[in-house]
């Protein structure tokens, strides 16, 4: 057989080799008078299960300042003595306490219902007797290869492996089973290797294969099969939670396969185990970034997500990073540290701190909280098939190449350029927008004025509203106290059957459900009229005309604004009684808009005589919000049009 240093063999082989060694070697030599007691296999153990409790990791817990799970606790010198003394049972503390006559100063207490076998006292003596070594958690330890052991049976012996578990069998007094015949030992490696019984081709092709090297043949042949590496997959995707839907809530598809994937390949190119973790945890932040190194980083983009409207999106956001710490800790690190979640770990050497540091760097990720149940939550990258992977790669450079190239451009100005700011066609896009089309304006400065036709009236401010600062330190803004708002009479410009437009800055400094920033409808006609309101950071707009029944656009799930922040939104309806003439942009960008329930078009008529109310609707307010720059017109705005009153030339 060939030499291959495959990922899981050499893995397998290695745990495999320490569990055995850690078994045999010990039973085999325990008749001898020299035979060493394992602090981590035998004497944690026992400090753990009957110690730890009064004299481990926890505060809360630990009498009398005595710690027995660290190096330094155990070896403390103490008032009445040294805890351990190497070399010197009967002047160590510990097994003075461990074997008192006195019930009341027999160590474990009579309280903890713990007691100490005669056989574990013994441990605890021949360990202190031989120097008490101590040694690390097995998994902060660097693997060593471990010497092989003394059996009788050369003959049988193949490899270094056989030499365990020889030496095993010998110590149960056992002989090793009579070789399998051919039909049965290739029937037992398939299935191994592959998971998948052998054709009947290959069983009868080994049959009657008479060369000394036709086993070794077979066993090439399987780890070169791309069914070696999906099987090997199973059991490290297992351990990795994947899974093709989200886990839970509504549980809809995920579209993971492409990781999937990502790990059977790594299997059968033989990837090395450094680069396999490094790849999987942080391959999207790595220099030069491959497009496979950020496809293996989906390895913590497996956890359960949700899109449950009744969670805290705050708790949920701990629990994914908790999921990825535990999953870490379990898979790399071979520790329970999730136990670190609400104190420092009892028996292995976690920290509270150590827990929330690790989750601090699981936490640096743009993935939103909520997946929106959908098959590829962002952050994603876009899987092109394998055949045009090339071509993909190429059209991608091109496209960095020729943005930097346009960006050297914009930022290179020419006479030309620089002639043009200067002209009138460059002073026209500055221009505010055509007055004609303009129906209503609100002008603040030091007061409040509504511009109509070209007139500008001053407006008395009810009490909680006053004038302050607005999106920008030359503009202001209206800002809206407790139960507050601003009505407009005679307000009569929108109809169902005529185009309009509406814009306004607004400012929501805390994250509230159900607001209203602009309104105009009548409860008292089945709420027939208009509304700009705002859900869970996401702004829509409704009309609605007879029986209560009308048009809603609301932005795209993923174009919610920010709270605390200034954000522009325009809507604009065509005048056609259609969902699609409506609308919404948010900061300067066309939302993808998802139309609501209602999909019908829009019938009879949304005009009304109730007055245009600013930061409210019914028992609704805009309370601690703030607008500005309000303005609607008698037309559908264009998109470049919106950019300008998003982020006018100046």
């Amino acid at each position: 057989m060939k030499s291959k240093n495959y990922l899981i063999t050499s893995s397998v082989v290695l745990v495999f080799s320490v569990l055995v060694w850690n078994r045999v070697l010990p039973a085999q030599q325990a008749s001898t008078a020299a035979a060493n007691v394992d602090f981590q296999r035998q004497v944690r153990p026992i400090l753990s299960d009957n110690c730890f409790l009064c004299h481990g990791p926890d505060e809360a817990t630990r009498m009398v300042g005595l710690r027995l799970d660290t190096q330094e606790g155990a070896f403390e010198k103490r008032k009445s003595g040294e805890v351990i003394v190497r070399g010197n049972p009967n002047g160590s503390l510990l097994y003075q306490r461990i074997t008192a006559k006195d019930a009341a100063q027999r160590m474990p207490p009579e309280f903890s219902h713990k007691v100490l076998t005669d056989d574990q006292k013994k441990v605890l003596k021949e360990w202190i007797e031989q120097g008490a070594a101590w040694k690390q958690h097995w998994s902060f330890v660097p693997v060593t290869r471990p010497p092989l052991p003394v059996v009788k049976g050369q003959s049988w012996l193949k490899n270094p492996i056989d030499a365990f578990i020889l030496a095993k069998l010998e110590v149960s007094g056992l002989q090793p089973s009579t070789e399998a015949d051919k039909r049965t030992l290739i029937r037992r490696v398939s299935l191994d290797l592959t998971g998948l019984p052998p054709e009947p081709s290959e069983v009868e092709a080994f049959v009657k294969d008479d060369s000394k090297n036709a086993y070794e043949k077979v066993v090439d042949r399987l780890l070169s099969s791309k069914r070696w590496g999906e099987h090997r997959a199973r059991y490290w995707l297992d351990a990795a939670r994947y899974a093709d839907t989200h886990g839970v809530h509504v549980d809809n598809y995920r579209e993971m396969w492409p990781y999937r994937d990502w790990v059977i390949e790594a299997f059968n190119r033989n990837l090395t185990f450094d680069r396999f973790t490094i790849e999987q945890l942080a391959g999207d932040l790595l220099p030069n970034r491959t497009f496979d190194q950020q496809v293996a980083s989906g390895f913590h983009r497996c956890n359960v997500t949700t899109n449950e409207g009744g969670v805290i999106p705050e708790e949920v956001d701990a629990i994914y990073a908790k999921d990825r710490v535990d999953t870490t800790g379990t898979v790399w690190l071979g520790l329970t540290v999730g136990c670190a979640t609400c104190h420092d770990h009892k028996f292995d050497p976690i920290s509270a701190k150590d827990f929330y540091s690790l989750a601090a760097f699981f936490r640096n990720t743009t993935q939103p909280t909520m997946d929106g149940n959908i098959s590829d939550t962002p952050p994603i990258v876009v899987v092109p098939r394998l055949e045009d992977r090339s071509r993909w790669e190429r059209l991608n450079r091109e496209t960095e190449e020729t943005r930097s190239r346009m960006e050297r451009a914009r930022r290179e100005e020419s006479g030309a350029f620089r002639k043009w700011l200067k002209s009138a066609a460059r002073q026209s896009l500055s221009a505010p927008l055509d007055a004609a089309s303009e129906l209503l304006a609100l002008e603040l400065a030091g007061e409040a004025k509504v511009r109509q036709a070209g007139q500008s009236t001053t407006v008395p401010l009810p009490e909680g509203i006053a004038v302050g600062e607005g999106s920008t330190p030359a503009t202001k803004a209206l800002h809206f106290g407790a139960n507050a708002r601003l009505e407009l009479a005679n307000v009569d410009y929108f109809a169902s059957d005529k185009p309009f437009s509406v814009a306004v800055w607004m400012y929501q400094p805390k994250r509230e459900d159900n607001i209203v920033i602009v309104s105009q409808v009548d409860p008292k006609e089945n709420g027939r009229g208009w509304a700009l309101e705002v859900n869970s950071r996401q702004p829509s707009f409704k009309l609605v005309g007879d029986e209560g029944k009308g048009l809603r656009v609301s932005a795209g799930f993923f174009e919610q604004f920010k709270i605390g922040t200034w954000n522009h939104l325009l809507v604009t309806y065509d005048g056609s009684r259609q969902p699609a003439g409506l609308l919404l942009y948010l900061n300067g960008k066309k939302s993808t808009v998802q139309i609501g329930d209602q999909a019908e078009p829009l019938k009879g008529e949304i005009r009304t005589s109730s007055a245009l109310r600013f930061g409210n609707e019914g028992s609704r307010f805009f309370q601690g919000g703030a607008l500005s720059d309000f303005r609607a017109f008698n037309r559908v705005l264009t998109e470049e049009e919106d950019v300008r009153l998003f982020k006018p030339i100046s």
